[in-house]
């Protein structure tokens, strides 16, 4: 009997163990705090095919979030004070991404910095949005970008290639670009390519009218 009365503590102890300490960290991968829509789950879904991802889901009112975390096989209720702590991770993950704007995502569920310091928030919840908004966070290989363009009939736009373009095509002295201070006048480097220069025609010059004066004479030595 007193044998059992042991074994049971010991499970007791072990089983309020996690929810006391929040797990450690793993900085390869990721939790999607994700409304239970369909379209925005189809998106997060997808994202954990390619990356390490924690999938939890909200619904219910701000006050009162009803979540659930996927456990790989079925969605699993999840209470907020577990989903805070950490409690029902063994291992946590680097970053967060929420998803939703804050209309939509309860407040409570951006607590979770004593055991993940990284997040971002991404309101909009349209499927390039998402796609555009995740895959830039993690972010995503050439790979994944070709996968998830292909996945949700998206245009692929090389916006690094882009800036790079147009930087190279942009010119000084085009002078489109707004000047603050004007540029110097003299430069005393270049005073011998300013004296080199085509000198300007000088004004043509105009008749001196000489008035008459007194005659003054001067007597002889």
């Amino acid at each position: 009997m007193k044998n059992l009365m042991w074994i049971m503590v010991v499970a007791m102890v072990a089983l309020a163990g996690p929810a006391a300490e929040p797990a450690g960290a793993q900085g390869d991968s990721v939790l999607l705090v994700v409304p239970s829509r369909y379209s925005v789950m189809q998106v997060a879904f997808d994202v954990a095919r390619r990356y390490p991802t924690v999938l939890v889901s909200y619904q219910g009112t701000a006050e009162e979030p009803v979540l659930h975390v996927w456990t790989g096989f079925e969605w699993m209720p999840l209470s907020l004070a577990d989903y805070q702590s950490g409690a029902f991770l063994q291992s946590a993950p680097g970053r967060a991404v929420f998803l939703g704007d804050d209309a939509l995502l309860p407040a409570s569920l951006r607590s979770i910095n004593n055991w993940c310091a990284q997040s971002t928030q991404i309101p909009g919840l349209n499927s390039h949005e998402l796609v555009n908004g995740i895959g830039s966070y993690l972010p995503f290989t050439p790979a994944d970008w070709r996968w998830f363009a292909g996945r949700y009939n998206l245009t692929l736009t090389n916006l690094k290639a882009a800036e790079a373009e147009a930087a190279r095509s942009e010119s000084w002295y085009d002078g489109k670009a707004p000047v603050k201070d004007s540029p110097p006048s003299f430069f005393k480097y270049f005073t011998r390519a300013r004296h080199s220069r085509e000198a300007a025609p000088a004004a043509p010059l105009q008749p001196v009218e000489v008035l008459p004066a007194e005659t003054v004479q001067t007597p002889a030595p």
